[in-house]
């Protein structure tokens, strides 16, 4: 028995998260077949927006079905291999982040990565990637701190606070837009499941996922540390950084809701019940030009 599932031809993220329409309908199809063969037919796809693509790999990696990719168009099947779409790049804690990783300096992207969590090396991760995207992209000099800022941030929270075992991260530079696209992300516990974990503000979540989603962007933190919240660090005053400060995006998708910001506000989603994803998953829409009245201390305070 044999079963096929459509991948669709995904071009472009008209607001950042909307591939994820897409996405959840090949979860979907793909889930409900629990026996036999089963095969995503890539007959339909002439191109991947990095925000369907990233997010496609990692459910594959993550999915307890053996599925057999057919019918790829010989147009994007050698972007697929240069992008790891059917093994990614696995970096382990012996592994050195920078020698794996620069050889991409004078590409265009990064690939699919995944690597081990709490780790000993997990430091070096952010240094390297924001040289090599930063090269990519040939970005204005100003975004160096706020980049390192974004990166360090967000790959410090999943490595402290996922309970996964790997991270995932990926990156596409597109001149056109001059901006870069980049997918972080998870296999771990989910925002919710984090906040669960240490027992805190457990009253004001009253087990919703949203409500765990609207802490976490408030700045709400699980760290036992005195003083952890209103630092002005964690995802609040990153995610205001890269909107409010770079003009760019922000979408977070963690089990059971989402939560997205950008120019046309914020807003925070419950997903119906039927869907659902392991971890979380950050995507970010960052311009490599800042603007000019730019002022990084102000979502440092």
């Amino acid at each position: 028995m044999e079963d096929v599932v459509k991948i669709p031809n995904v071009d472009r993220d008209e607001r950042i998260g909307s591939a994820f329409n897409h996405l959840f309908q090949v979860i979907q199809h793909t889930d409900k077949y629990n026996v036999g063969n089963l095969f995503w037919d890539f007959s339909d796809t002439s191109f991947f927006h990095p925000f369907f693509l990233a997010p496609l790999v990692i459910y594959k990696q993550s999915c307890k079905r053996s599925i057999e990719c057919t019918n790829k168009p010989s147009r994007v099947v050698g972007y697929l291999d240069l992008v790891h779409f059917d093994d990614p790049l696995s970096i382990k804690e012996c592994d050195d982040f920078k020698a794996v990783l620069e050889s991409y300096m004078s590409k265009t992207y990064i690939p699919v990565c995944r690597f081990d969590l709490c780790k000993s090396n997990i430091d070096d991760l952010q240094t390297i990637l924001q040289r090599v995207i930063k090269s990519q992209s040939k970005a204005d000099y100003r975004i160096t701190t706020p980049l390192s800022h974004l990166l360090g941030e967000l790959i410090d929270n999943i490595n402290e606070h996922s309970y996964g075992k790997h991270g995932y991260i990926f990156s596409q530079y597109f001149k056109k837009e001059n901006c870069i696209n980049l997918v972080i992300a998870d296999d771990g516990i989910t925002i919710f499941g984090s906040y669960v974990r240490s027992g805190k503000y457990l009253d004001e979540i009253n087990n919703n996922e949203v409500e765990a989603l609207k802490l976490a962007n408030e700045g709400k933190s699980t760290k036992n540390l005195p003083g952890a919240e209103n630092r002005g660090y964690g995802i609040s005053s990153s995610k205001k950084m890269l909107v409010d400060g770079l003009h760019g995006s922000f979408f977070m998708l963690s089990g059971g809701a989402f939560h997205r910001y950008d120019s046309n506000g914020a807003s925070f989603i419950k997903l119906p019940d039927s869907i659902n994803w392991n971890g979380t998953i950050i995507l970010m829409k960052i311009p490599v030009n800042v603007p000019v009245d730019f002022d990084y201390s102000k979502y440092t305070k």
